[in-house]
């Protein structure tokens, strides 16, 4: 079966991540893939390394541009009349609505959308969250099958007009990978960050905590309250505890950068909170961190997440799209409302004085990540999502 995926990026984040994991797994026996995007990033490389026929020529960006765009809609056209693919899944909204649309035009007889979030829940004006919304429809009612990442997704659409019966929900999938030991990973991550390696070598660990977030710095990750949780919590310990010193590491890029440099400066936290920028692989490194935290404001169903709880890590994180699907409050993390800073204080504060709870929702959320979240079952869904389809024709 040949099987064409498109998405609008190809740089490293999780919509790429789930399309490299869907072309590397599906069984080669089965599935002829070929995977095309927008700009020749780590997606394209990681493609070609494991064998997998992908390309990233497609002159596509986010942004609306009608010249680009047509030339995107043509270039699309004439590679699926070519290459005539049994199944069209197109992933990320743009490229997601132009290619279901030509899926459409060419005939193809099977169009699946991956939703791994949706673009009305972040922070945008009235107008603009009725735009996107109407384009997200438009694309599932020209699919003949949307995947949902979570059930929360799943079901803030499902009584939409025209789409009854058309979602299905599939959680993304992780592998148990091989991770650098505490120890090893604090120490490499002081090659990477002079600060860093200063402060570890500092302080001994019994008075460390370290914190950690993985994830592109964009307002919907919520690191700006995070950061102010942090700037409270340093500033109750001076009073209880002035051995304690907290760090906060932060792994990712983005466009909102400068504005976390400035809050740090403003907080003098120059010395706890660090920016480590990109980090290639930075799933190893994530046992460095005594617990870890997702402060976003929206999610679909987060791989940091899933791989904090391979690495056997205490979770803190909103309660937000498909996280609590995966964390059960007070038994397998703790989950706090979005741009809530005093409450990512609180959860601190309470994994820091229960070091035994630690150790218990650590090993409860990665029984439960290994047990429901593998990359096989997500293979198995997507498989059942594709042939369904092809049984309705």
């Amino acid at each position: 079966m040949k099987v064409l995926i498109l998405i609008t990026k190809s740089n490293w984040g999780g919509a790429q991540r789930y399309v490299y994991d869907l072309a590397v797994n599906l069984p080669k026996s089965d599935y002829d893939i070929e995977v095309m995007a927008g700009s020749n990033g780590r997606l394209i490389d990681k493609l070609i390394e494991a064998g997998v026929k992908a390309r990233g020529d497609l002159p596509v960006n986010r942004d609306i541009n009608l010249f680009e765009d047509f030339k995107v809609f043509i270039k699309i056209f004439n590679i699926i009349r070519k290459i005539k693919p049994e199944v069209l899944h197109v992933n990320s909204s743009k490229i997601g609505g132009i290619g279901a649309f030509i899926g459409r035009l060419t005939g193809v007889k099977n169009i699946v959308f991956t939703a791994h979030g949706w673009a009305f829940n972040e922070n945008r004006s009235f107008i603009s969250k009725l735009i996107i919304k109407l384009f997200h429809w438009l694309t599932m009612v020209l699919s003949h099958k949307t995947i949902a990442v979570s059930e929360t997704l799943k079901n803030q659409v499902e009584n939409w007009p025209f789409i009854l019966n058309k979602i299905h929900v599939v959680h993304n999938g992780i592998e148990n990978q091989a991770l650098f030991s505490k120890v090893n990973a604090r120490y490499e991550l002081g090659k990477i960050n002079t600060v860093f390696d200063k402060i570890i070598k500092a302080n001994s660990p019994k008075n460390m905590v370290i914190v950690g977030s993985v994830g592109e710095l964009h307002h919907i990750k919520g690191y700006e309250y995070a950061i102010k949780g942090i700037y409270n919590i340093i500033l109750e310990l001076k009073k209880t505890d002035t051995n304690k010193n907290i760090i906060y590491a932060i792994f990712g890029e983005g466009e909102t950068r400068v504005a976390l440099e400035k809050m740090i400066l403003e907080f003098k936290l120059e010395n706890n909170v660090l920016l480590f920028g990109n980090i290639q692989n930075a799933f190893q490194y994530m046992r460095a961190f005594d617990i870890y935290l997702m402060p976003s404001l929206s999610e679909g169903l987060p791989y940091a997440l899933l791989e904090a709880g391979i690495a056997q890590l205490p979770v803190i994180a909103s309660a937000v799209g498909g996280i609590p699907e995966v964390i059960e409050d007070m038994k397998s993390g703790v989950l706090i409302q979005s741009k809530k800073s005093d409450e990512i204080q609180n959860a601190l504060e309470f994994y820091i004085h229960h070091k035994k709870v630690q150790n218990d929702y650590a090993k409860s959320l990665n029984t439960r990540v290994l047990n429901d979240y593998s990359i096989s079952k997500m293979i198995k869904g997507t498989i059942e999502v594709y042939n369904k389809q092809i049984k309705t024709l």
